[in-house]
């Protein structure tokens, strides 16, 4: 989430395992921002799977067409 955007926060209850707890608080970790950061990796992953699957003909169609007719900056390409 982009520090710019802030978005309202909700109390939400989670459980986790006592000892990974106080070794987290030992160090100092703030469990909200880890849970918030790793909460949008993960979402960010499955959302881009879907996106792919939501748009998988339309990709292998673009593919099917630039395999028959090629690029359309191939002749301004110096590389």
């Amino acid at each position: 989430m982009s520090a710019m955007l802030k978005q309202p926060k909700r109390t939400v209850s989670v459980t986790v395992d006592e000892a990974l707890y106080q070794r987290a608080k030992a160090h100092g970790i703030n469990l909200s921002q880890r849970l918030g950061e790793a909460l949008e990796k993960e979402l960010s992953a499955v959302e881009q799977v879907q996106w792919k699957e939501a748009n998988r003909d339309g990709l292998e169609e673009i593919n099917r067409i630039t395999d028959a007719c090629g690029h359309f900056s191939d002749q301004h390409r110096k590389f």
